[in-house]
């Protein structure tokens, strides 16, 4: 009877095991209907999204090229470095290795390091490969090094026009000098890819990737720099300011029939490979953001607007004297050998050659405040030169009604005002080109990243400073100061034709005039009859000698010679005549 019952059950519970087991299996086989089948698509999306990661892809930084196309600046792929503090042996062991690299670490960065629950903290962004190499080599567990594919931004001339050309910050945003001033055509617009990637974000090796926006790499821009002038200004700077210990200087060559900036030197200078070693008085462009009384070489402008205006003329006389009072101050001429004397009368020319103040002074009072005025307004000083380089600093010109008792007469010899170097420069181009006042330009041309023209610029004439027959004059006193006149000895050039002006103003230091500081400055031109270059130089604070003619006239000379033979033109042989 027990082995009846035993028969009985055991099919009875193989049933209930089968049917079990099916509703199982039906329940199972559903579930992964649903999940391949049915909700598949969904689910798959889902897990892509969880391991996908969307990140912008930086455009490449467009180059900034010299006048015949060579490269300036350009920018490279760099690297990275980044730790994951979980990782870490050793914090303190890890960041001394670090910092025998790169450098000291910032204090937040020494503390995420020690924090074990993060998984990320960057280390150094953006390290040149040999840096990026030197941390390989150590193998430090938790650290690694990502590439990018720009960030390594080089100066291939090194400091040339350093402080033209600015620096870029660690995302490659301009921050100073032309990469600040047309970033936005440089930089270019980023895109965004959407890819596979492992917690760190690094991409996965065959992972799915899909452009999202595609990158636009920035224009390179052609400026109108020439590397072999800018050379020879800077080596003629940098010779002067030894000589002299000078403070700081500034050079700029300029063509005078298109406005075109050839070369704008200043000394200070800096490495912008490694900008944040300087500080901002090295890295300041001053022939744009500095200005200064240009002592002498204002009397261009006394003269252009006693010329131009007709109430004085070439025969014009004035009573020749070394000191002279006006509104209650004493006016002098300079104790440099050119003396007026207290006999005889002399003309503008001789006031312009022999750089007499006590001439500049009687010629204003002659021609009056509103004449005078418009002559440095119509000139552009008072007003920026519209370059384009940041921190462009107009000057000070007041307005007659600001004027005090004395302010006309001191004017006229270039005191009582102050211009930037460019804006002189810009001047005594007018001067040489028969009176038009051009638009200075630092950027010739911008092209895409395959040679394509996008924009040129050319030549801007602002406006008539003064008619050709006054330009053609003013020239004819410049030359005279080369000849026989306060620039004689020093900026007199074998074989070429130079004409020029000797400027030596007393410096201005915390709102008063400092004995001992001066700015020693020559603005010239070469070849005298027909202008293919202006060159300004300007020295402040010298040491030792402070005349224009002295410490600022041998270097124009240099930079005239070696700018001449550079386009192709011979000298004479001889000191040239007027007539060369």
């Amino acid at each position: 009877m027990h082995r009846r019952t035993f028969t009985r059950v055991a099919p009875m519970r193989a049933r209930v095991c089968f049917y079990g087991c099916m509703i199982v299996a039906a329940f199972l086989a559903w579930r992964l209907y649903d999940v391949q089948a049915l909700k598949g698509p969904l689910y798959a999306k889902e897990a892509l999204a969880q391991r996908s990661d969307t990140i912008d892809v930086f455009a490449r930084r467009g180059s900034i090229l010299d006048r015949y196309g060579n490269v300036l600046v350009r920018s490279l792929p760099s690297e990275s470095v980044y730790a994951v503090p979980r990782e870490l042996a050793d914090p303190d062991v890890t960041a001394a290795k670090l910092e025998r690299i790169v450098g000291p670490l910032d204090a937040s960065v020494v503390a995420a390091l020690h924090d074990r629950h993060l998984w990320f903290v960057w280390i150094a962004r953006k390290v040149s490969h040999e840096t990026a190499a030197r941390i390989r080599a150590l193998s430090l567990l938790g650290i690694d090094v990502k590439e990018e594919e720009t960030g390594l931004r080089v100066d291939t001339a090194g400091r040339l026009a350093s402080t033209v050309l600015g620096f870029v910050g660690t995302d490659e945003n301009g921050l100073d000098g032309v990469e600040y001033a047309f970033d936005d055509l440089l930089r270019g617009r980023s895109g965004r890819v959407t890819l596979e990637a492992d917690e760190f974000g690094r991409p996965i090796p065959f992972g799915r990737e899909r452009v999202v926006t595609p990158p636009e790499p920035g224009s390179n821009i052609e400026l109108t720099v020439d590397p072999y002038v800018q050379f020879v200004a800077e080596r003629a700077l940098d010779a002067q300011m030894r000589q002299y210990h000078a403070l700081d200087g500034s050079v700029i060559v300029m063509d005078p029939w298109t406005g075109e900036v050839l070369a704008m030197a200043n000394a200070p200078d800096f490495d912008p490979d490694r900008f944040w070693a300087y500080g901002a008085d090295q890295r300041r462009n001053r022939s744009v953001m500095d200005a200064y009384e240009p002592g002498s070489t204002y009397k261009l402008v006394t003269a252009a607007a006693a010329l131009d205006s007709h109430k004085v003329g070439l025969s014009t006389r004035f009573a020749s004297r070394d000191a002279i009072e006006v509104g209650g101050q004493t006016i002098h001429n300079a104790d440099d050998g050119f003396t007026a004397g207290s006999s005889g009368s002399e003309t503008l020319g001789d006031i312009i050659t022999y750089s007499h103040n006590v001439g500049a002074a009687e010629v204003a009072l002659a021609i009056g405040a509103k004449t005078f005025y418009d002559m440095e307004r119509r000139a552009g000083f008072g007003s920026t030169t519209g370059i384009g380089l940041p921190g462009e600093n107009p000057g000070i010109v007041p307005p007659p009604a600001q004027w005090s008792g004395s302010s006309l007469a001191t004017m006229a010899f270039g005191q009582g005002v102050s211009v930037t170097p460019l804006a002189m420069a810009r001047y005594y181009c007018a001067i040489a080109n028969g009176g038009l006042l051009m638009q200075p330009r630092i950027v010739r041309a911008v092209y895409d990243q395959q040679g394509k023209l996008i924009a040129r610029f050319g030549p801007h004439v602002v406006r008539r400073v003064f008619s050709r027959r006054t330009a053609g004059e003013l020239r004819a006193f410049l030359r005279s100061v080369v000849v026989r006149g306060t620039g004689h000895v020093t900026a007199g050039l074998r074989g070429y034709a130079t004409a020029g002006k000797t400027g030596t103003a007393s410096m201005v230091v915390d709102g008063a005039y400092r004995a001992g500081y001066y700015a020693a400055s020559f603005i010239g031109m070469v070849p005298y009859s027909r202008p293919r270059y202006v060159i300004f130089v300007k020295l402040e604070r010298p040491i030792g000698a402070y005349y224009g003619s002295v410490v600022a006239g041998p270097a124009f000379a240099e930079i005239a010679r070696a700018a001449m033979l550079h386009a192709g033109v011979l000298p004479g042989g001889a000191v040239a005549s007027d007539g060369e």
